[in-house]
């Protein structure tokens, strides 16, 4: 029986005011990698995320732990984002692949 692959595109993210997680289920890895990027460029910019602020303001008062340069098919994915000065606030997205019966 050939093995079949769900693709979950996971957002964990906090601030001061609000937490919250993003679910995204995709049946290829492209869609899921594409989604993920998409989320990348958003929270980029400082009108919809305290991490578009950190990245424009260039105060390297955050910590940024990825691995989104080994983007390939089959390969799980992490880009996370935390404030050094208030470790609540925090963007932890993934890209992971779950085999499903």
């Amino acid at each position: 029986m050939e093995k079949k692959f769900v693709y979950v595109v996971l957002l964990d993210y906090s601030t001061d005011d609000y937490s919250g997680i993003d679910l995204y289920i995709f049946d290829t890895y492209q869609k899921a990698l594409n989604k993920f990027n998409e989320i990348i460029e958003q929270e980029k910019q400082p009108e919809m995320s305290w991490v578009g602020e950190k990245f424009t303001n260039n105060t390297f008062d955050y910590e940024l732990d990825t691995n989104i340069e080994n983007a390939k098919d089959g390969v799980e994915l992490w880009w996370n984002v935390t404030d050094r000065n208030d470790w609540y606030f925090h963007d932890f997205l993934d890209l992971k692949i779950k085999e499903i019966e």
